[in-house]
């Protein structure tokens, strides 16, 4: 059923029934939408304020429902100013946490703390609460604001939205007719937009929707970002080189908001894929479903089991598995190959 209605809303399936479907969503939509307006409405007259903090605050957030490559791009953003001498703490709502050792975690705060060992990430619905946590305890020279966009309650120096170049706005509605979380003439708010993923579209795609993004707002910077392979990992840290998997059989699996842009980059550096698996959006695997997995792919003769660094960080998380196969994760950095100036002079003036 989650498949159906994600490939409904995506846009995928055409039809009566699709159309069916997406009229019986359209009340709730249309609720969603006229509370996103009060809310809007609220901030806009001063009844609801937001708070301005001693240091700029990045927020990197998405319109969309799903993965758009937000994570990556928050590693890349907190690398970048990690090199240019700045403090950055990281401020995370902890969407879909689990309890690992006694704490609260979720899959991108295993992930980022695993990239960025000397970066604070603080989780919690209430973001002010955190800011001022960090301020309080790491003295930051900015915040980056996870997940952002559509958090009203600190006030932020720069908007960065990151779309989906494979799948940038579904059908155009809202949820849950549709994979907007905002209408699309929300996106004035943001400072600049990262279309990521844009190797694996078509030229004509791109177009496409840079030019629908310049009918909502020609003044808004776009830049272009790929998910660039780097390795592959096992369970000890070891690394193999992506050649390794041309002509490799494996099984593949994960739990990401975009699954085909996995299954699409293994085979583009020439994997077969015996059997892809995708789960839900950050999903917790339990150990009977590992259990499942290793099985299966032992019965299949793959080389290897192959998932993502966000489903590996959790997999990892979980106490006494045993594999009988290989299993390895792939290992992507985000990387901007159009617009890179643009960044670079936006948080200049940030910390201007």
């Amino acid at each position: 059923m989650r498949s159906l209605y994600l490939s409904i809303i995506r846009e995928e399936r055409k039809g009566t029934f699709p159309s069916l479907v997406l009229l019986l969503l359209s009340p709730p939509s249309y609720l969603y939408r006229a509370l996103l307006r009060f809310r809007e409405l609220l901030y806009r007259y001063g009844m609801l304020r937001s708070v301005k903090l001693p240091v700029p605050v990045i927020s990197v957030g998405n319109i969309t429902v799903g993965g758009t490559g937000k994570t990556p791009f928050l590693e890349f953003l907190a690398k970048f100013l990690l090199d240019r001498g700045k403090k950055v703490a990281i401020l995370s709502r902890g969407y879909a946490g689990m309890k690992v050792g006694g704490n609260r975690v979720n899959d991108e705060y295993l992930e980022l703390s695993k990239r960025l060992p000397s970066v604070p990430v603080l989780l919690g619905k209430d973001r002010l609460s955190s800011a001022r946590e960090a301020l309080k305890n790491y003295s930051p020279d900015c915040l980056l604001l996870d997940d952002g966009f559509q958090h009203w309650k600190l006030a932020r120096n720069l908007d960065i939205v990151v779309i989906d170049g494979m799948q940038p706005f579904g059908n155009g509605g809202l949820v849950p007719a549709g994979i907007l979380r905002e209408p699309l003439s929300s996106l004035k708010r943001a400072s600049l937009i990262i279309l990521s993923r844009t190797d694996l579209c078509r030229p004509q795609e791109i177009q496409t929707t840079k030019k629908h993004l310049d009918e909502i707002n020609s003044h808004i910077p776009v830049l272009e970002a790929v998910h660039h392979p780097l390795h592959l990992e096992d369970a000890t840290g070891r690394c193999l080189e992506t050649p390794w998997l041309r002509g490799k059989r494996l099984y593949a699996f994960c739990g990401i908001g975009n699954p085909k842009s996995f299954e699409k980059t293994l085979r583009l550096l020439g994997a077969d894929i015996v059997r892809f698996k995708d789960f839900p959006d950050h999903h917790h695997y339990g150990r009977n479903e590992l259990a499942a997995i290793d099985s299966e792919a032992s019965k299949l003769g793959v080389d290897a089991i192959v998932t993502t660094q966000k489903d590996f960080v959790k997999i990892n998380a979980t106490p006494n598995q045993a594999w009988r196969k290989l299993i390895l994760s792939l290992r992507v950095e985000m990387r901007i190959t159009s617009g890179l100036d643009v960044l670079s002079k936006k948080l200049e003036e940030v910390f201007s």
